[in-house]
């Protein structure tokens, strides 16, 4: 899996920008129940990011917020596409 040793635990090194999520890295999450496992984390870290509350005049705190939910977009766009190429119903 790379980073971490549950499925929580990757894709949180993934919105972190400590992993890659690439289609090889998905290769390890062959079943719909494991890939429909990681849809449920990146949507459970997005919930998460977006109800932080930053202030104004915080700029890391905005960018590195906006680069996170940038990171799970990424992610759930691979997985769905990696789903539909290989045609796993999710």
């Amino acid at each position: 899996m790379g980073v971490g040793s549950s499925p929580k635990e990757y894709i949180k090194a993934v919105a972190d920008g400590y992993a890659m999520m690439t289609v090889v890295s998905l290769r390890k999450f062959g079943t719909s129940e494991q890939l429909r496992t990681l849809l449920q984390y990146v949507a459970q870290y997005e919930r998460e990011f977006r109800n932080e509350i930053i202030g104004e005049d915080d700029f890391d705190g905005n960018r590195k917020k906006h680069h996170r939910l940038s990171n799970l977009q990424k992610a759930r766009n691979i997985i769905m596409g990696f789903a539909k190429s290989r045609r796993i119903p999710l």
